[in-house]
């Protein structure tokens, strides 16, 4: 079994994992990103990049290539169950986890991290209840290696965070959800005009309960060759698993005339994936003694407030000054470093973080009710006080 030694571990190399190693690496950081997967590969997701993950992607210098792999999304069609409908302004990017994740890995890498692919993780090298490395396959022979600190980033089903302890599991606190590609799918040409200037679909469905459906154009060619990534979530972990996921979208499809438009002559270009993510109200630790979770393994997400993506990067730039506080004062306990992790992650009181999740909850709580969410959509189309005082 080989051992080597290293400044910082880093388990998974997604987008939180490769943003973290990029910044610590750029500061001369000894840091090693591990990934069980080989890049390009492909990930479950709606593919939706918000303004806060773009401005880490500039500070990076990669934002000029996920320009040019996206789609620019300026704005939002609201559909309610009834076929209530509102224009909000709503913009992102919209690309391919195949090809941003990729990128971000590429990044890293230039930033001077050393990435190991096709290397699984199996376990955490634990000693005196404090994390000193992982154990892991690479390229069939076992491995260990010796870390001052090992940094989970292993997404929502994360390893690291389960043996460090750190995860919890709420069932009110997961969403699921599943996407598929589709080609020729016929977007509004008054919306969709171009690569840098797009809409997408936001539907709400008495289908789903707590949860929605998307259609997003998405990468260089979603405009013109209408490529779309579609899918929805739900929270409703039994209902998911019993569910027939082609059904249930087609259902819906069936349902709206005009979305049923948009989808004829459409071709489906993928298989539908599946996916989890677990949101900011499951309670999940960041940090314990010698390690520290970012991304969906830190369950840092409010799907209805933002977008998944962002709050990754916010973690992994979070933790890499973290990660820096304790190599420059040598102290990895627990304390220390969660104190550092949400001193840079939020940068906000804990009685603001606690009215968000209550407002959050209520919105949710409204979601369960096609005919509340039917009366707000309503109002957002036809009052404009309503429609200023809730999209300033």
């Amino acid at each position: 079994m080989a051992i080597f030694e290293r400044d910082v571990t880093i388990v998974g190399a997604g987008p939180a994992g490769s943003i973290c190693a990029s910044y610590l690496a750029r500061a001369g950081v000894d840091v090693l990103l591990l990934e069980k997967d080989v890049f390009p590969r492909d990930k479950a997701c709606g593919d939706v990049f918000r303004e806060g993950f773009v401005s880490h992607m500039e500070a990076l210098g990669a934002a000029r290539a996920l320009d040019a792999m996206s789609t620019c999304v300026r704005r939002a069609e609201i559909i309610s169950d009834d076929g209530h409908e509102t224009i909000i302004p709503f913009e992102c990017y919209c690309a391919p986890r195949y090809d941003v994740d990729r990128l971000l890995a590429e990044t890293a890498e230039a930033c001077g991290a050393q990435l190991k692919q096709s290397c699984s993780v199996t376990s955490l090298v634990t000693e005196r209840g404090a994390v000193r490395g992982v154990k892991a396959l690479y390229r069939g022979e076992e491995t260990e290696i010796r870390s001052r600190l090992v940094i989970g980033a292993d997404g929502a089903f994360s390893i690291a965070a389960r043996v460090a302890g750190t995860m919890k599991e709420d069932a009110y606190s997961m969403w699921l959800g599943a996407r598929a590609y589709f080609e020729g799918v016929k977007l509004d040409s008054s919306m969709a005009k171009d690569q840098y200037d797009a809409y997408g679909i936001f539907a709400f469905s008495h289908l789903l309960g707590t949860g929605y459906f998307w259609i997003m154009p998405v990468g260089r060619y979603g405009v013109e060759r209408g490529i779309c990534n579609i899918g929805f979530m739900v929270q409703d972990r039994e209902a998911y698993e019993a569910m027939d996921t082609q059904r249930c979208f087609y259902d819906w499809a069936g349902g709206n005339a005009k979305i049923a438009a948009m989808l004829e002559g459409a071709r489906r270009v993928s298989e539908w994936r599946g996916g989890r993510m677990n949101d900011a109200g499951s309670g999940s630790l960041k940090a314990g003694n010698g390690f520290m979770a970012i991304g969906d393994a830190a369950a840092l997400v409010m799907p209805m407030s933002n977008d998944g993506l962002t709050k990754a990067a916010d973690s992994a730039k979070a933790a890499a000054e973290a990660a820096m506080d304790a190599l420059a004062g040598g102290d990895f306990t627990a304390g220390a470093l969660m104190s550092s992790y949400e001193r840079h992650l939020r940068g906000r009181s804990a009685n603001k973080l606690t009215d968000e999740l209550r407002e959050k909850r209520l919105l949710m709580e409204s979601m369960k009710d096609p005919g509340t969410m039917n009366r707000v959509i309503e109002l957002l189309d036809s009052d404009q006080v309503f429609r200023r005082k809730h999209l300033r």
